[in-house]
């Protein structure tokens, strides 16, 4: 039997139905943006989703770009996960960084709203015109969001 199990509840979201109450953090400086096909800046971004494959798949973008200025943040909140006690549940995503405008990717973990939390993972600048997967283990006590 594995140590790990999946956070619970089991989100396993693609985006293709909505954000599946992932939620936009209030007073950020950007939005976390739900598209199809390639992104509208030139030389950035994927062309097509992670799940489908294809450009009708849906996915989950930023834009740094200008005229968004450098270090601006697009926080998006998950829904609240269950205690993980003694255990690590597994927590896992595809991200795709691609265009010189890439600033930082950065996961936190919170368990108190209004709170900042703390770092788990974070990646920062180019990390080439692909979709990468990223596996984080998580524990908690408390409820929490990433």
């Amino acid at each position: 039997m594995s140590p790990y199990f999946s956070c619970y509840p089991d989100l396993q979201c693609n985006f293709e139905n909505g954000l599946c109450n992932w939620e936009q953090e209030v007073g950020d400086d950007l939005d976390w943006i739900r598209i199809q096909g390639p992104t509208p800046t030139v030389n950035t971004g994927p062309l097509k989703d992670h799940t489908t494959g294809t450009a009708r798949g849906h996915y989950l973008y930023m834009e740094s770009s200008e005229p968004h200025q450098f270090q601006d943040k697009a926080i998006l909140l998950s829904p609240l996960f269950n205690p993980t006690g003694n255990r690590t549940c597994v927590f896992r995503f595809h991200y795709h960084m691609f265009g010189k405008q890439v600033y930082t990717l950065s996961v936190f973990q919170r368990t108190v709203s209004n709170a900042k939390g703390w770092l788990l993972w974070y990646k920062f600048g180019n990390q080439g015109n692909r979709w990468i997967r990223q596996t984080l283990y998580i524990s908690s006590f408390k409820p929490f969001q990433v």
